[in-house]
């Protein structure tokens, strides 16, 4: 299995095994972030609802790093139909193992 699939499975496997300190750790880092500012849970504000993101990236090869990435860097271009060009912001002072938790997360999402 390919690092980012087992990464992926271990952080799902662990939220499922203990919800209340995975949930709550990634919510916490959400809150921090200022994410809530231009995403919801499940409605398009000023970017795509995280389960938006879920269905669109969730499976697909590589879109555990490159979500994680898109976090830290910030960017545009992926949702401009929906957002009108609007940009994400840079989180660069997520670690990786931060970026890739939220990313987990999100990629979670039913």
């Amino acid at each position: 299995m390919k690092k980012s699939r087992l990464f992926l499975s271990l952080l799902i496997l662990i939220s499922l095994s203990t919800p209340a300190w995975a949930g709550s750790r990634v919510k916490a880092l959400i809150n921090e972030q200022g994410c809530l500012a231009c995403h919801s849970v499940d409605q398009k504000m000023v970017g795509p609802s995280f389960k938006q993101v879920a269905e669109r990236y969730r499976g697909k090869k590589g879109s555990l790093s490159m979500l994680a990435q898109k976090i830290i860097d910030g960017g545009n271009g992926h949702w401009n139909d929906l957002t009108g060009g609007m940009m994400m912001p840079p989180h660069p002072n997520l670690s990786s193992k931060q970026a890739k938790a939220i990313a987990a997360w999100v990629l979670s999402l039913k």
